[in-house]
C-alpha cells in the first residue's frame, strides 16, 4: 500500500517540486594556514586556577598563598643575616 502511494504523485505537487531550484554555494572544506592560525589564536585558553576554584575554600588559599610565600622568604632572610 505504501508503494502505491509513493508512485502516485499529485501532478501539481510534482510540477512545484520540479520548478523549485536551490543554488547551493561552494563552501571550501580545507582552511588556509591563516584561517587555521586565527582559529588557534581565537580558541579559549585553559584556566590554570580551575582546580582551585572548584573546591570549597580554595579561593582563600589562592588569596593567602602570596602572603605565606612572602612570610617564608622573610623568615629565611632573617636567619641568613
Amino acid at each position: 500500500m505504501n508503494k502505491e502511494r509513493r508512485s502516485e504523485v499529485d501532478p501539481l505537487l510534482k510540477w512545484h517540486l520540479d520548478t523549485d531550484h536551490i543554488d547551493i554555494p561552494d563552501i571550501p572544506l580545507k582552511r588556509s594556514r591563516f584561517q587555521r592560525f586565527m582559529r588557534y589564536l581565537a580558541s579559549p585558553a585553559v584556566n590554570p586556577f580551575e582546580i582551585y576554584v572548584t573546591h570549597t575554600g580554595s579561593l582563600s588559599l589562592i588569596a593567602f598563598t602570596p602572603i605565606l610565600i612572602a612570610a617564608i622568604f622573610t623568615v629565611i632572610q632573617l636567619f641568613i643575616v
